[in-house]
């Protein structure tokens, strides 16, 4: 019976490496269809909704000339500034005033040992440092910028690089106002399209309303794209963090992480909201229509792109068509989201359910503790006492265990040859000392789904992202846990910590069997070198999780048994 107690204690911990490597996400990823699919099968009459609205003016419209360069269009308010080119009305620029690219750090030495490695830095002045707000926008080899909206017809095809006109060079947009920003495209053969962008003072999500006007002389047919693209090659490489696509379509998640996309692809259904996911901050598209697809791409070597596609069905000439979308460019941060519906794009994977709640009592408790650090040493302070009652049975099941170890070695060297008889025997000795086997590990596998979305809250909750808990070493400007969402420069917390879990090893009753408490011993080694590049958040909490395990194993071993 210590085999299978070793063996379910041995399958909690893999399924705890497999949520670590593997992927915290459920996925089922949606049905595989050509890229080349265009718009589905009209129907017999035209859609409803988005329908021709009021004739347009037959006359010709007025096109910016050739000659005069692209000019950039500034839109500035108290959360971002953004910049957008008259070349396609698309945004080249778009950088969240409260978020920092990186914190003002200076290496002095880096010292590597194979995986293994450590940095000294020290702070810059913030003042001079100059670094820059984060920036969500980073275009692509081939000149792919977000927010371009092309023409895809059966007789016109209009890219998303025609000339714009502006209707306003600069744009400022104050707490609690609107702002409103046009740009007007026309095509050669006379396709109008104008896209209007509202903005708000308050928030991070802004409105687009698109017209088509037909100044052809033909009906046409197609469809109208709007394209997110993100160049995540430009990205530092990050085995923590997603990077990739993530969207609900009929009501269900999709994510497809970037490099993983082996052919263009083709989501259909109702689209809730289509986006780009870069871990921290996100880029979105929620359409007001119904009649919409997305068909995601990324060419070797070139941004992923996500086009939201609507089909447009007999625009007759001097007629036009709208629709209208709601854009997000901005932090993963729960409140943020709520407010445009994008809350689910926040997934703490299986334990999600759990995740949440966690998110939230943590930002309660940094409110009173004006620190994440000391937010997360409470709240694993607390977790302990609710975890009180089975952490200590299972503290006293393995020492009830060691107690019998004499005679179960008894049991199994008079019966060594009969298994039958000798599980029998061991059967009835635990039930004579009412001693439970399997007391030992319970405890821990129901606590399980708590330490996986507590490892994903600290290790992925933007909160964490450059928030410090002790920021410089005392009495130095060495920096040290500066950001809790970054592994410890100086790898001291995590050395700590495995120095606690060998200390707690040691403590732990033996099962007997020489062999096996050999291998226990290895765990402690394990979890050390796993950690060293963990958020240092989540090696924090694993830390004072074990200094309190000691304490209570140790007053349990010594006064409770």
């Amino acid at each position: 019976m210590e085999k299978r107690a070793l063996i379910a204690l041995g399958l909690s911990f893999l399924v705890f490496i497999a949520f670590i490597f593997y992927g915290e996400k459920f996925k089922r990823p949606a049905e595989p269809q050509p890229a080349a699919q265009t718009a589905p099968a009209a129907p017999a009459a035209p859609a409803p909704t988005p329908g021709p609205v009021a004739a347009q003016p037959a006359a010709p419209p007025v096109r910016t000339p050739a000659a005069v360069p692209a000019k950039d269009v500034v839109v500035d308010t108290p959360l971002f500034h953004a910049v957008f080119t008259e070349l396609g009305g698309r945004l080249k620029s778009f950088q969240l005033k409260k978020y920092k690219d990186r914190l003002p750090f200076v290496p002095i030495k880096e010292f590597k040992l194979g995986p293994v490695s450590f940095e000294i830095q020290r702070y810059l002045n913030p003042e001079t440092s100059g670094i820059k707000p984060k920036e969500l926008v980073r275009e692509g080899g081939a000149n792919e910028l977000p927010l371009t909206v092309s023409w895809e017809g059966k007789t016109l095809k209009v890219p998303g690089l025609a000339r714009c006109e502006a209707s306003t060079s600069a744009l400022t947009v104050k707490d609690g106002d609107k702002g409103v920003l046009k740009f007007t495209c026309v095509s050669p053969e006379g396709l109008t399209i104008v896209k209007t962008f509202t903005f708000k003072g308050d928030g991070y999500g802004f409105d687009l309303a698109v017209q088509v006007v037909n100044h052809t002389a033909q009906p046409l047919d197609g469809q109208l794209n709007l394209d997110l693209s993100e160049n995540f090659a430009g990205e530092e490489a990050d085995r923590f963090h997603f990077l990739g696509f993530n969207g609900s379509i009929n009501n269900k998640l999709d994510d497809i992480k970037s490099g993983g996309l082996k052919e263009p692809k083709t989501f259909t259904g109702q689209v809730q909201w289509a986006g780009l996911d870069e871990g921290y901050f996100m880029t979105a598209m929620i359409p007001e229509s119904a009649k919409a697809w997305v068909t995601l791409s990324e060419p070797p070597k070139a941004p992923m792109v996500a086009s939201l596609r609507n089909p447009v069905e007999n625009l007759a000439p001097g007629q036009a068509v709208q629709f209208a979308y709601t854009l997000y460019f901005g932090p993963k941060n729960l409140g943020d989201l709520k407010t445009m519906g994008l809350e689910r794009a926040v997934n703490f994977g299986w334990f999600d359910f759990l995740g949440k709640p966690f998110l939230t009592f943590l930002n309660w408790l940094e409110r009173y503790s004006f620190n994440y650090g000391w937010a997360i040493v409470i709240m694993t302070i607390l977790l302990r006492i609710v975890f009180y009652y089975p952490n200590h049975k299972s503290y006293k099941s393995m020492k009830d265990m060691q107690k019998l170890q004499p005679k179960v070695a008894k049991i199994r060297e008079k019966y060594k040859d009969d298994k039958e008889a000798m599980n029998k025997e061991l059967m009835a000795l635990y039930k004579t000392f009412k001693v439970n086997p399997m007391a030992g590990c319970l405890p821990m596998v129901i606590q399980l789904p708590v330490f996986i979305a507590l490892y994903n809250v600290l290790g992925y909750a933007i909160e964490l992202r450059h928030a410090s808990f002790i920021p410089t070493l005392p009495f130095t400007n060495i920096v040290w846990l500066a950001d809790l969402s970054a592994k410890d420069p100086l790898l001291i917390t995590p050395l700590v910590m495995g120095a606690t879990m060998f200390l707690q090893q040691k403590m732990t009753p033996s099962a007997g069997d020489p062999t096996q408490a050999k291998m226990m011993m290895f765990l402690p080694l394990i979890f050390t070198f796993m950690f060293l590049n963990f958020a240092s958040g989540l090696v924090i909490y694993w830390l004072v999780n074990n200094v309190l395990s000691i304490v209570q194993q140790h007053y349990t071993n010594k006064y409770l048994t």
